[in-house]
C-alpha cells in the first residue's frame, strides 16, 4: 500500500516551511493598494493556488455578467454569508483581479466567458472594515477619508488618477460624517461601471457608535447604515454597478451588529429584492477540494480511490469479526468521500470542520489551512512508513506552533497542560503518559498507539457548543490502519484509564470516559495523580515524614503525648500529668484503636 509520499508532492511554500500567517488570512486592502504578499498580489499565482468553488463561480458570473453590461438583470447587489475564515474575503480578491481585467491569469475551472473582462480596469473599490478609522480616519497623503463613502469615492477615483478630485465631490459629507444621497453617487459614478465591495462593516459599525456627527443629533454608525440603503437603491436603479457586501455569521464576533445591519437593511432589500443575490463562498463539501488544492501541487491519480480500497477493505473484514466499526465506515459513500478528500482522512477533515471550527477563533477554512499547512510539512521532514493517509494522529502536539493553533490562539490555554502531562512533555528526562505507554509498542515494532488515541481524542475535546469527545466506534475508524489489531487499541485504552495495570505512571490524569465517549477535561484525576506519585516516594522517607507530621500535630498541651510505645509496659502508672499515647499506625490492627489516656 502507498503512502502520500509516493503520491503527494506538496508546494513548495509548504515545505519550504514559508508559512507566515499572511499566506492564510487574505486581506482585501492590501491587494487593492498593492501590498499584499505575492500569493494574493500576483494575478496569476492567486489563481493557480484558488479552487474554483461554486460560490465563486456563481459569484464571478453574476457579477462580471453587469458589469460588462452582458447580463444586466443580473444582481446589483450580492451579499456573501459565511462565518470568518469561510472565504469571503477570497472571493472578493477573485473579483478585484477579474475586475482588473487580467484574463490571462482566469483559470477554466472558474467557467467564465472571458470576453466578459474589461480591456482596462474598472473603477473598484474595496473596503474593509476593520482597517477604517472612525475617530482619525485614513491618511491618503493629499487626503483624509473619514467614512465609508468618502475612502469609496477615493478608491474609485483611483482609476481616473485623480482620486482627489473623486474625493472633493463627498468631501463636505465626509467632513460633516453626514450620509450622501443618490445625486452624489451619480455624480461619483456616473454612466460607467463600478464594483464596490465593503468586507466586515458590522466590525466598522461598533466603533462608529462613538463618533458624533457634525450636527450632534445622529452617530456615525447610524449614517453609514442610511448611506448603505441609499448605495443599495443607486446600484439597483444603474444598468452596470454591483455592490457586494460580507457579513458574518450571527454566531461569529460582532454579531450583535450584524443582525442590526440585517434589520437596517430590510427596507433597502425590500426594494432591490427581485434582484438581490445571497452567495456562500465556500461549501461544507468544498473544503477538502480547497485545502488539498492549496497545500499540493499534484496528486496521482486514482491514489484515493485506490486507499479508499483498501481502508474499505479492512473495515469490512473487522466488521466480520465483530469489531464495532461506524455503520457509515461500510457504506459506498465513505470510501467516495476517503477518496475526494485524499491525501487526508476524512474523519481529520470532518473533526476540523465539524467540531474545531464551532470555536470562532479557528476561522474555519483559515484556520484548518494554517494548521494542516504545519501538519503536511512536518509530515514530510520526518515521512514515517505507515502514513497512507494524513490523520488526526499525525497533528505532532510535540511541535509548540502547532500546540498554540490549538490552544493559546483558540483561548483554549488551560488544554496546553493536558498535552505537557497526558500527550508529550516538552521537558526532556520527563515523559508524558502516553510516552511511557508506547516505549512498549515501539520496542515490539508497533505504532505509538496511545499518542494515536490521545491526539484523536484531544482534537475531539476542542469544541464549542456541540458534544465533547468522540465515540469508541469513531476513534477506531479514525485511528486503525489496515493491519493493525484493533485489540491493541482496546488494551491501550484500559491502561490509559487505569482500568488495566500498565508501565508505572502510565495512567492519564486529564482523560475521562462516561460510557459514551471519550474526552479531555481541563482538571485533573486526583485519583490519578496520587496513584501516580505513590511509586515516586520512597516508603522509608514517606513513614519518615509521616512520623514527624504526627509529632508536630500532637504537641504538648493538657495532655503529655507519648508516640509510639511498643508496649503498655513502658508506659509510668503514676499521678503526674496525663498522658496521651499514641499507638504507632504499623502495630494498629484492623480495628483502629483509640489513643491510650493514662
Amino acid at each position: 500500500m502507498k503512502t502520500v509520499f509516493d503520491t503527494c508532492h506538496p508546494r513548495d511554500e509548504v515545505l519550504s516551511g514559508d508559512l507566515r500567517d499572511e499566506m492564510f488570512a487574505a486581506r482585501l486592502k492590501d491587494v487593492v493598494e498593492g501590498q499584499a504578499d505575492s500569493i494574493y498580489q500576483d494575478a496569476g499565482r492567486f489563481f493557480r493556488s484558488t479552487y474554483p468553488t461554486e460560490g465563486l463561480r456563481t459569484l464571478a458570473r453574476e457579477v462580471l455578467g453587469r458589469l460588462s453590461g452582458r447580463e444586466p438583470a443580473n444582481s446589483p447587489f450580492v451579499r456573501l454569508e459565511t462565518s470568518f475564515g469561510g472565504g469571503k474575503s477570497h472571493n472578493l480578491i477573485a473579483l478585484y483581479h477579474l475586475a482588473q481585467g487580467r484574463s490571462d491569469s482566469v483559470p477554466e475551472g472558474l467557467q467564465i466567458d472571458l470576453s466578459w473582462l474589461p480591456s482596462s480596469p474598472w473603477p473598484t473599490a474595496g473596503v474593509v472594515g476593520s482597517d477604517m478609522d472612525p475617530a482619525n480616519g485614513i491618511d491618503h497623503g493629499t487626503v483624509t477619508t473619514r467614512t465609508l463613502w468618502g475612502e469609496i469615492a477615493y478608491q474609485l477615483g483611483r482609476v481616473s488618477g485623480d482620486p482627489d478630485a473623486a474625493f472633493a465631490i463627498v468631501k463636505k459629507s465626509d467632513e460633516d460624517l453626514v450620509a450622501p444621497g443618490t445625486q452624489v453617487l451619480e455624480k461619483l459614478v456616473g454612466d460607467g461601471p463600478a464594483l464596490i465591495m465593503l468586507d466586515e462593516i458590522a466590525r466598522y459599525l461598533r466603533a462608529a457608535k462613538a463618533v458624533q456627527t457634525a450636527n450632534k443629533h445622529s452617530d456615525l454608525a447610524e449614517q453609514t447604515v442610511a448611506f448603505l440603503m441609499t448605495l443599495v437603491e443607486f446600484a439597483s436603479s444603474q444598468p452596470n454597478v454591483v455592490v457586494v457586501l460580507t457579513l458574518a455569521d450571527s454566531s461569529d464576533a460582532f454579531s450583535r451588529e450584524t443582525d442590526d445591519l440585517r434589520q437596517e437593511l430590510g427596507e433597502a432589500r425590500r426594494v432591490s429584492a427581485r434582484q438581490e443575490r445571497v452567495i456562500t463562498p465556500t461549501g461544507e463539501t468544498e473544503i477538502s477540494r480547497i485545502v488539498t488544492h492549496r497545500l499540493f501541487k499534484a496528486i496521482a491519480p486514482d491514489a484515493g480511490k485506490e486507499i479508499a480500497q483498501e481502508f474499505g477493505n479492512y473495515f469490512t473484514q473487522l466488521e466480520s469479526q465483530g469489531v464495532d466499526i461506524p455503520q457509515r465506515a461500510l457504506r459506498s459513500e465513505y470510501a467516495a468521500d476517503m477518496a475526494l478528500d485524499y491525501p487526508f482522512h476524512p474523519e481529520f477533515l470532518t473533526t476540523l470542520n465539524r467540531k474545531t471550527a464551532t470555536i470562532p477563533n479557528f476561522q474555519k477554512t483559515r484556520g484548518a489551512l494554517r494548521l494542516l499547512a504545519r501538519v503536511v510539512r512536518q509530515l514530510w521532514q520526518e515521512k514515517p512508513k505507515d502514513a497512507h493517509l494524513i490523520s488526526v494522529h499525525h497533528l505532532d502536539l510535540s511541535l509548540d506552533d502547532i500546540v498554540n493553533d490549538l490552544t493559546s490562539r483558540l483561548e483554549r490555554p488551560a488544554f496546553r497542560n493536558v498535552v505537557e502531562a497526558d500527550i508529550t512533555s516538552p521537558r526532556k528526562g520527563s515523559e508524558a503518559h502516553a510516552e511511557t505507554l508506547d516505549r512498549r509498542w515501539i520496542e515490539a515494532g508497533k505504532p505509538p498507539y496511545a499518542r494515536r488515541i490521545a491526539t484523536n481524542v484531544f482534537l475531539h475535546s476542542l469544541t464549542q457548543g456541540v458534544a465533547t469527545g468522540v465515540d469508541p466506534a469513531e476513534l477506531l475508524v479514525s485511528v486503525l490502519q489496515p493491519g493493525d489489531d484493533p485489540q491493541h487499541i482496546r488494551k491501550t485504552l484500559s491502561q490509559m484509564l487505569a482500568e488495566e495495570k500498565g508501565d508505572p505512571g502510565s495512567a492519564f490524569w486529564f482523560l475521562h470516559f462516561d460510557g459514551h465517549r471519550y474526552r479531555f477535561k481541563t482538571e485533573p484525576s486526583l485519583e490519578k495523580v496520587i496513584q501516580d506519585e505513590v511509586p515516586l516516594v520512597g516508603r522509608v522517607k514517606a513513614k519518615g515524614d509521616l512520623d514527624d507530621r504526627i509529632r508536630t500535630i500532637w504537641r504538648k498541651s493538657t495532655f503529655k503525648p507519648v508516640f509510639f510505645p511498643a508496649e503498655a509496659a513502658e508506659l509510668d502508672d503514676d499521678a503526674k500529668e496525663p498522658k496521651l499515647v499514641v499507638v504507632h499506625y504499623d502495630a494498629a490492627t484492623t480495628v483502629p484503636r483509640p489513643a491510650k489516656m493514662v
